[in-house]
């Protein structure tokens, strides 16, 4: 599995933002994390759906955690902004596979061992844990 680049955006500015412990604006955001200024309002919106972020309009609007960084899992956000965070099709919630193998597969086996391996990883990593291994 590779993650889309706004995925990576996304996590990296939810940690900005709980660094910077304020507000920031698009510009600031772009600019410190060398994310193209047209990703920002894009990764912002999701991440304001998801009630990740505030945002504020006007002269001195910008963004700001809407949650404690060690509330926000990076599991969260990655479910967030990508389709699937499966390693394989056969782990899918319908468990397709095109064998009809899954309950006797030991591919199956292995795949869904390292999945819950990598979920269990990503929930308990959150923004607060990546800012003190900073």
């Amino acid at each position: 599995m590779q993650l889309k680049v706004t995925t990576d955006y996304a996590v990296r500015t939810l940690l900005y933002l709980a660094e910077k412990k304020g507000q920031a604006t698009a510009g600031e955001i772009a600019k410190d994390l060398a994310i193209p200024q047209n990703y920002v309002p894009k990764i912002m919106e999701s991440l304001r759906e998801e009630k990740l972020v505030h945002s504020q309009s006007g002269v001195n609007g910008g963004y700001s955690l809407a949650k404690r960084p060690e509330d926000i899992s990076v599991f969260q956000v990655l479910n967030l902004m990508e389709s699937t965070v499966k390693m394989n099709r056969c782990l899918e919630d319908d468990h397709y596979c095109s064998r009809c193998a899954t309950k006797h597969c030991a591919v199956h086996r292995l795949f869904d061992e390292m999945q819950t391996e990598m979920e269990t990883k990503l929930k308990s990593t959150t923004i607060a844990t990546l800012l003190q291994a900073g």
